[in-house]
């Protein structure tokens, strides 16, 4: 028997600098399906942050048992983010990316220069779904990276910084999208101006080995980039079925800066003092002040959090060329 599919598109807008990009997006999406004679495919517009979580269990709710959904994110980590979460606990769904975002991490760990694969509808359309592991994170659910921390700091940092840029006059708005990883280094320096941040107390578990002590932050990947071209792990895998963490000791705003680079080229093991890997498939974290979490870009704010590994635990559209290599490619 063939199988039925349901093809879904979740457009986030602000991944666009201007509605006619959007629009050219969506003019090849009905172009496609026309040639294909299918006419099971329908596009949706994110309205806000976390809509589609909502809105893909409500459109799902009313497809046949026997039909297979594929919800294709178009945009950037963001509305990836939201369509992972809508689809948890749905049977019989499938995950795609379709990157127009300014990062695009988790797809850029399949084939770091061509994203080109990944916008071609009919490739999308044809390619196989593979299983891949997720990270449970409290009560959302991440496909790259959790990190904890002064990281997460400058994430929301650099996030406020954006949203007085894109509020301010037209100059300012063009500028902020064409700096975009400025406002990480800018979200960086302010974070370290956090001496609380810089030195907070934590206490951790990682498949039961507990400790504690001051730590500037904690890294856990499931796959290999962040940031764009940031790969602190290169050989993290989301098929292995286990978290890495690398775990970045309290120190000054001074060495901090100095370290950076070798931390996000992978080249961490050069200064085994300052930072320390763990592999685990649970890691749980708490502490007497508030977390910074950053899960696949998205902040969050809470006292702790467990971070778990959930092997195979979606089907994800593979639409590369050699499948998922990591930052080793």
């Amino acid at each position: 028997m063939d199988r039925i599919v349901k093809h879904l598109f979740i457009i986030n807008p602000k991944s666009f600098s201007k509605i006619s990009k959007q629009n050219q997006v969506v003019s090849k999406i009905h172009q496609f399906f026309r040639g294909v004679g299918d006419s099971e495919y329908d596009i949706y517009v994110s309205r806000f942050p976390r809509d589609a979580v909502g809105f893909i269990p409500l459109f799902a709710r009313n497809l046949p048992d026997t039909t297979i959904l594929r919800v294709y994110a178009v945009g950037g980590d963001g509305i990836l983010f939201d369509c992972l979460n809508g689809i948890m606990g749905l049977e019989n769904v499938e995950l795609a990316a379709i990157p127009y975002g300014y990062t695009n991490n988790f797809v850029r760990g399949f084939d770091k220069n061509d994203r080109a694969s990944f916008r071609r509808i009919s490739r999308q359309y044809n390619a196989p779904a593979i299983p891949v592991d997720i990270m449970r994170c409290g009560s959302n659910y991440a496909l790259n990276y959790c990190v904890i921390g002064l990281e997460a700091e400058a994430v929301y940092c650099a996030e406020k910084l954006r949203e007085r840029m894109e509020r301010g006059p037209s100059p300012i708005q063009w500028l902020c999208k064409r700096l975009y990883n400025l406002s990480f280094f800018v979200g960086g320096l302010a974070a370290c101006g956090n001496k609380q941040m810089m030195h907070q107390r934590y206490e951790i578990d990682i498949d039961g080995e507990k400790f504690s002590g001051s730590c500037q932050g904690f890294s856990i990947f499931n796959g290999s980039y962040y940031g764009g071209n940031l790969h602190p792990l290169s050989n993290a895998m989301p098929n292995d079925g286990i978290l890495d963490m690398l775990s970045v000791q309290s120190q000054g705003a001074l060495q901090t800066f100095c370290l950076f680079p070798f931390y996000t080229s992978g080249h961490y093991k050069t200064f085994p003092r300052n930072f320390i890997l763990k592999q685990g498939k649970k890691v749980s974290i708490r502490s007497d002040n508030t977390l910074r979490i950053s899960m696949d870009g998205i902040v969050f704010f809470e006292s702790e959090i467990e971070v778990e590994v959930l092997p195979s635990e979606i089907m994800f559209v593979d639409a590369s060329k050699h499948g998922y290599r990591g930052a080793s490619q």
